[in-house]
């Protein structure tokens, strides 16, 4: 239903655009040397992983919103996929790096993707108002 509403330009650069944050989120995790950022907070990157997969399950939920559980599916098992191919990387996977995927990916999937939603719809209406 809402799908067949946003105009195919707002659909395609929803989906560009997100692409390229899931390839930047893919990237920084199996770099060698990702970026580091110093933070006085213990184990913060946590905090990094569960609001990547949130992102990304809000962002492509509101995509498609008639697949919003293959999306959460599809991003719990790319956490899961990340972290067994970090340790061919020379980095070390964790397991808790993948619960954090996985809690972000259920918050993702819940209230977040609604509020991605309303915003790809107001986009579609703005370009819908200009056409």
């Amino acid at each position: 239903m809402a799908e067949s509403r946003v105009a195919p330009a707002v659909q395609r650069f929803w989906l560009a655009a997100g692409l390229a944050l899931m390839a930047l989120i893919v990237w920084g995790s199996l770099t060698p040397t990702p970026p580091h950022i110093e933070l006085p907070l213990p184990d913060f990157d946590k905090v990094e992983h569960l609001g990547a997969y949130l992102l990304l399950t809000a962002w492509f939920s509101a995509a498609l919103p008639r697949r919003w559980l293959w999306v959460t599916v599809s991003f719990a098992v790319l956490g899961g996929a990340i972290e067994i191919l970090q340790g061919y990387t020379g980095r070390d996977p964790e397991w808790g790096d993948w619960l954090a995927d996985c809690i972000g990916v259920a918050a993702g999937a819940w209230y977040p993707a609604r509020w991605a939603l309303r915003l790809r719809l107001f986009l579609a209406e703005r370009h819908a108002r200009r056409a």
